[in-house]
């Protein structure tokens, strides 16, 4: 049962992020906490960009030593970490003035904090139940945006110069109290507020100061008028006069910093394609990152194609970006099309998840394999536009390193250590044809239905390609209730992770179409699906000589045995039990990626047909199972199931 976590919340104040402007806060969740914390502190080891702002240009400056003779003054940008900030454009600029103007009462001062006319940075921070994201104006933090997941849009908590400036103009909802300092969690009683404008709704943002005005604070209005202090810090000036400012200008003026950071990858794309010899291909999304790879293995003279992996899945500007790039570049497209997997796979599978992401690989490497194994059977250089910043997971990842689906090949990622503003100045200071999708606030690109979306994300999807949202909403529907569709319970199959739980309470994930009970080498299994028998025999001789459905493996005999759904497996050991029901698994539910045919290495395994089809060849199978390994059948449901 779903039950949603309304009570309370003045006193818990569950919204309040962990995280604001690098500093930790221990509040609520503990053991969230620490795992942010533990983030943040892998990222800084991996990620330090600073970054600096010329107040008299009134642009952002990659390098102040560069560009000293240039600007009167520079102050430095403190970001949270990994500090990956990216510009606003339009569409996010109306987004966040109408938070601001729907939190704070105030469209003048809405228009006053977020300006239209210059460059605005966002930087995407955690700690929220959902996106969200540090908004910098003329160099300085006036505030997070966030998406609200009870009431469904985004909302805007004021800090520093964004606080500073309402008390300033005495704009939107403000408080001056009687007191010398603002502790943070204290509860201010309406009494002791000695001039101010407060909001009528609960739990709405104020910026406040004390009555020497030596402290300001951003604090939540309770009830009884009490104002909870959210944060407090010591008073900052106002927003300084701000000029209008342009992403050309600002790549322009950095010109000199992006020339020796384009100069250094350009030489990278040349050392790897000298070292490894193999063809090159540049792994183009559509997005900005695989833009600028893409740019810069052209700049390197190195012979190129571009590979570009159709899911089906991709918003419109995509395909048309696609168009405008190869012309530009003149080389050939090879293009690895999942066509309708997506949809197929679904109806087998289920819907995909966070922790259950079989869709990467029926429509993603599926596809890849199908459209590059055969042109470069000894492999190739992949140039991806893979950035450290982006995930922690990437930030771990060397900038050459050989590849996980594609035997013989290597990842080379020119941009690891670049951050999304680099990389988008690099794009305004050549002219790059960069995707039009950006343009209306989304600021990752790929699957527009992906699990790994935000709320916000998933509704700025519904508005922007209703047909595919809609699609999506109808496969959910014979899984999952409006509501659980709403709070996008579907993104997980495990437990809801802790910045969701606090508002859901008591909700099971829903099940997976295979679910493994009993422990050491005894299994059952239950299987949402009728196996095909012949290619279950076929599968089976993988592990030995099979009689039935019991193999004589090395280890001894693996017994399996049908009571209808219910499947019992009797193994030598959990390891061998595990393997026979990944066999038996991939017999029931499968994808058509053909991942295992390819990642064969002697060629033993073949499709036969549809409808699970397959035939193993004896003679040449060496019983390495690495066709389990590649499968997402066996993976998600069988080995991940158990882990």
């Amino acid at each position: 049962m779903l039950a949603l976590s309304q009570s309370g919340v003045e006193d818990l104040d569950p919204s309040f992020p962990w995280c604001i402007n690098g500093e930790i806060h221990l509040f609520i969740n503990l053991r969230h906490v620490y795992r942010v914390a533990i983030k943040l502190n892998l990222y800084s080891s991996y990620l330090q960009v600073p970054l600096w702002w010329c107040e008299d240009l009134n642009i952002p400056v990659l390098d102040p030593k560069r560009a000293a003779d240039r600007c009167n003054g520079f102050i430095e940008v403190r970001l949270t970490q990994p500090a990956d900030p990216r510009p606003a454009f339009p569409a996010d600029i109306a987004i966040t003035r109408e938070a601001v103007a729907n939190e704070l009462g105030d469209w003048e001062l809405a228009e006053v904090l977020v300006p239209g006319d210059e460059v605005v940075l966002l930087n995407k921070i955690p700690g929220y139940a959902d996106q969200a994201d540090e908004v910098v104006v003329r160099g300085r933090l006036i505030g997070h945006r966030f998406y609200d997941v009870l009431e469904g849009r985004w909302r805007f908590r004021p800090l520093y110069e964004g606080v500073a400036t309402a008390l300033d103009m005495r704009r939107g909802y403000w408080a001056v109290v009687d007191m010398a300092d603002l502790p943070e969690g204290y509860d201010i009683h309406p009494e002791r507020v000695v001039e101010g404008r407060l909001p009528e709704e609960k739990f709405r943002h104020v910026a406040v100061a004390t009555a020497d005005g030596r402290t300001h604070g951003v604090a939540k209005l309770f009830r009884g008028r009490r104002l909870h202090v959210v944060k407090s810090w010591r008073a900052r000036k106002p927003l300084p006069p701000g000029r209008p400012s342009s992403l050309a200008e600002a790549a322009e003026f950095n010109r000199e910093y992006i020339e020796a950071k384009a100069a250094e990858a350009v030489e990278f794309i040349k050392s790897v394609a000298a070292k490894y010899r193999k063809p090159v291909v540049v792994s183009y999304s559509g997005g900005k990152d695989s833009l600028v790879a893409l740019d810069l293995t052209a700049r390197s003279g190195v012979a190129f194609l571009i590979y570009f992996n159709d899911t089906g899945l991709e918003p419109p500007e995509t395909y048309e970006n696609l168009k405008v790039v190869a012309e530009r570049y003149g080389v050939e497209v090879v293009t690895g099309s999942a066509g309708t997997r997506f949809w197929e796979a679904m109806e087998r599978f289920g819907p995909p998840a966070r922790d259950y992401r079989w869709c990467c690989k029926v429509i993603k490497l599926g596809p890849t394999a199908e459209a590059l194994k055969s042109r470069f059977p000894e492999g190739y250089i992949s140039v991806v536009g893979q950035r450290g910043a982006e995930s922690l997971q990437r930030a771990r990842l060397p900038r050459v390193s050989p590849s996980r689906w594609a035997a013989g090949s290597i990842v080379a990622a020119p941009l690891q250590d670049w951050t999304a503003l680099e990389v988008w100045l690099y794009i305004f200071l050549h002219k790059l044809p960069y995707n039009k999708a950006y343009e209306k606030g989304f600021d990752r690109l790929g699957c527009v239905v992906c699990p790994a979306n935000e709320l916000a994300e998933l509704e700025l999807v519904k508005r922007s390609y209703p047909e595919v949202y809609d699609k999506m909403e109808k496969a959910l529907r014979r899984q999952y209730s409006e509501e659980e569709i709403r709070w996008g319970l579907w993104r997980w199959r495990g437990r809801v992770p802790g910045d969701m739980a606090r508002w859901v309470k008591n909700y099971e994930g829903k099940p997976l179409p295979v679910r493994i009970e009993g422990g050491g080498g005894a299994l059952k299994i239950h299987i949402d699906g009728e196996p095909n028998m012949e290619t279950l025999g076929e599968l089976l001789k993988m592990m030995g000589r099979v009689e039935g459905t019991a193999v004589h493996t090395k280890k001894g005999v693996v017994k399996l045995e049908r009571l209808g759904r219910l499947w019992l497996i009797h193994g030598v050991d959990r390891k061998t039990a595990l393997d026979a029901a990944g066999l038996l698994v991939r017999s029931a539910i499968c994808g058509d990626c053909d991942l295992c045919v390819r990642w064969c290495p002697t060629g033993a395994l073949r499709r036969t047909g549809p409808g699970r089809s397959f035939k193993v060849d004896e003679s040449k199978c060496i019983g390495c199972l690495m066709c389990s390994a590649a499968c997402p059948a066996a993976q998600y449901l069988v080995y991940r199931n158990e882990a």
